[in-house]
């Protein structure tokens, strides 16, 4: 029994290890000839001769060929993302601006004033945005962007690109008289194979506040409106390399009071010309959409000193920077050694309006040629504050972006009274009446001239309507008549209208001057919230076509005085064409009501006053009038004898008595005294020469030699 037990179990036991050799031990370790196989292979790869080795993925290596490329070094993957925020919203910081910037990209998100100055205009307990991002589902553009074609290419195995990349952050510098503040941020950005890397710099700079001329410190100091930035490129591969980068523009620069302004983004370049100078072009965008639909954008090649977006009163403006920045006069053209060219780029097409568009720039740089370990930096600087002279001018060179038009020095000229007038302690409400003043009263030698004129035409249209009747159709005799009447009077018509253009140019240049001041932004006066804005009394239940649903005050009582002042002025009509005159000028009033319902509360303020300064202007030479009139005994201004002379007439007419003094003859008397001379002289040549109908019949006429 036992024997058949131990028979049992020697059989099992084999059956056992023969099923174990035969089906399992293969599959848990290779056979020994294989392994033995395998590392003699190795052994005789590793005696071989160096030059015999071909490194993996070479042409003509078969076996390399159908081979699985390595993985890609993923440590990017690891980069964080996180956004820091560069310099500080308290302005006795020293700084001018907050800027924040995300290592997605690299780019600057956003980028705050922190002048108490320029605060929001819906919440002005906020300051200023004057950068921030666009956002369109999943799609994002910032400021600043950058992208390296040969960068992406490597980034896409890991279905990235420089745009959506983690950056790495190298360096973060503190402020060292806050440590809670940052000066400056070192982002680095590496190709999976090691081969390229990019780094991005962002600075702000801080300045000591004075203790006194806060005001002066910022409005006069450019460098603190500056975010400054450098892109270095590094080529860490063992051959040479040619790299290029495209760097995007200012973007999300915020439309202000868009239902009332007449400036919308625009797009500014300024080329350099061969003498260093400036010429800025201007691009809206309208045309930009114009020439993207038709596929024909085109890249500027020319070297440029600043290029960005502005509005009414803010501009961001990107400009190289740097000491290896050197551009160069190349056939007859001024060529950058930093960009190829610079193009307008749309953002987002404005769907209801697309004078309302996002815009903004883009500059392709130049090709990068980079020997192995190499590497080549580009710095720029980006403007982002308001639009003052003192601040546009060198070494950013943009004062052009002002538009003060043809009557600049004169805008100029009336921005430097209203910013003293406001200097001395006065609202700049009231420095606005003040500097009204002071224009209509250095103005009131030539107002007086043309008051006087207008009040003499007043008086002398009874006497004018009796010409009328007189003569009828007979132009010559009226106008002789008419004349001679100005001429005892000593009226010159056009004595009413050289004031006028006298004023022109300071009325525009003063117009300008308040539409472009940022000063006024924001400022109160009386009920009015911002000057630069309509007054917007209330809201209305309903919208009116062409006005809104705004209620504002002062447009009306703006028109409502030109209506006063076009009565006081105007004389009274005596015939159909005058009284056409009148109602044309009466449609002219309701059409200026709808031009300047939207301007400016502080333009409204300044024809105000210059209304009522020209009614008390007038009504002051209203009152002197009478009394001259009746300081003249027996005068009677409203009978003046006047006998119609025509050519015939004139010449049967009798010398004047010589103890009569003749009448002083005006101007428009003389030249056409002169006209009169000259046509009887005509008269008499034509009769002197003889008629061709009374020759000869064989007579020719002789020519003239």
């Amino acid at each position: 029994m036992e024997q058949k037990r131990l028979l049992l179990f020697v059989t099992l036991s084999a059956s056992m290890l023969f099923a174990w050799q035969l089906f399992i031990n293969p599959k848990i370790a290779p056979p020994p000839a294989a392994q033995n196989a395998a590392v003699e292979n190795e052994v005789q790869d590793a005696d071989a001769p160096l030059v015999a080795k071909k490194p993996p993925g070479l042409p003509g290596d078969e076996k390399a060929a159908v081979q699985e490329p390595a993985p890609p070094k993923a440590d990017l993957l690891n980069n964080p993302q996180r956004t820091i925020l560069l310099g500080s919203l308290d302005p006795e910081t020293g700084y001018f601006l907050q800027t924040k910037i995300s290592t997605t990209g690299a780019s600057l998100v956003e980028a705050h004033l922190n002048d108490p100055l320029y605060r929001d205009l819906k919440d002005p307990k906020q300051p200023l945005k004057i950068l921030g991002e666009f956002t369109a589902g999943k799609d994002f553009k910032r400021s600043l962007d950058l992208d390296v074609a040969q960068l992406d290419a490597k980034l896409a195995v890991l279905n990235l690109d420089c745009h959506s990349a983690n950056w790495k952050v190298l360096e973060l510098v503190k402020d060292p008289d806050d440590p809670k503040l940052y000066q400056s941020v070192l982002l680095s950005l590496t190709a999976p194979d090691g081969s390229i890397e990019v780094q991005k710099k962002y600075e702000l700079k801080k300045y000591p506040v004075p203790p006194e001329d806060f005001r002066e410190f910022r409005d006069t100091n450019q460098a603190g409106y500056m975010v400054h930035f450098n892109i270095k490129v590094i080529n860490h591969a063992q051959a040479a390399q040619k790299l290029d980068y495209q760097l995007l523009g200012p973007i999300g620069i915020p439309l202000e009071n868009a239902e009332n302004t007449r400036k919308y983004r625009d797009l500014r370049i300024g080329f350099l010309q061969d003498d260093k100078s400036v010429e800025t072009e201007i691009f809206t965008a309208p045309d930009i959409i114009e020439n993207v639909n038709a596929q024909q954008v085109e890249k500027y090649s020319r070297a440029f000193q600043y290029a960005g977006v502005d509005i009414q009163y803010f501009a961001a403006l990107l400009t190289p920077d740097g000491k290896n920045y050197d551009p160069q006069l190349v056939n007859g053209e001024m060529q950058s050694n930093y960009s190829a060219s610079i193009e307008p780029v749309l953002i987002q097409r404005g769907l209801m309006d697309e004078t309302q568009s996002r815009i903004t720039v883009q500059v392709n740089s130049k090709d990068l040629d980079l020997a192995p370990g190499a590497d080549i930096t580009h710095s720029y600087a980006m403007y982002t504050g308001p639009k003052r002279e003192s601040l546009l001018g060198p070494p950013l060179n943009a004062t052009e972006i002002m538009d003060l038009g043809i009557f600049g020095p004169v805008a100029k000229l009336m921005l430097w009274l209203l910013t003293t007038l406001h200097g001395i302690g006065l609202s700049y409400g009231i420095a606005i009446i003040c500097l009204t003043i002071i224009v209509r009263g250095s103005l009131y030698p030539l107002s007086r001239k043309q008051a006087i004129g207008a009040q003499k035409m007043k008086e002398l249209q009874p006497q004018i309507a009796e010409l009328k009747k007189k003569f009828g159709d007979d132009r010559e005799k009226l106008g002789r008549a008419q004349m001679e009447l100005f001429s005892k009077n000593n009226y010159n018509p056009l004595a009413g209208c050289l004031p006028i253009f006298m004023q022109l140019p300071i009325f525009f240049g003063l117009y300008t001057a308040l539409n472009n001041a940022v000063q006024l932004r924001g400022t109160p006066f009386l009920w009015v919230d911002n000057l630069a804005a309509p007054d917007a009394l209330f809201q209305m239940p309903f919208a009116i076509p062409f006005l809104g649903n705004q209620f504002n005050l002062l447009p009306i009582v703006t028109v409502g005085l030109f209506v006063i002042q076009q009565k006081l002025f105007m004389p009274p009509p005596t015939d159909k064409d005058q009284e056409l005159q009148h109602k044309i000028m009466n449609y002219m009033m309701i059409g200026m009501g709808f031009m300047f319902y939207h301007v400016p509360a502080g333009l409204c303020v300044y024809f105000i006053a210059s209304s009522l300064w020209g009614i008390c202007e007038r009504k002051l030479l209203d009152y002197q009038s009478r009394r001259r009139s009746l300081a003249v005994v027996g005068a009677d201004p409203n009978v003046i004898e006047v006998e119609a002379k025509s050519k015939k007439t004139q010449n049967r007419k009798n010398k004047p008595e010589e103890d009569e003094p003749p009448a002083k003859k005006g101007w428009f008397a003389r030249l056409q005294e002169i006209a009169d001379q000259a046509q009887e002289q005509a008269a008499l040549n034509e009769r002197k020469q003889p008629n061709s109908r009374d020759r000869g019949p064989g007579k020719k006429s002789k020519k003239r030699r």
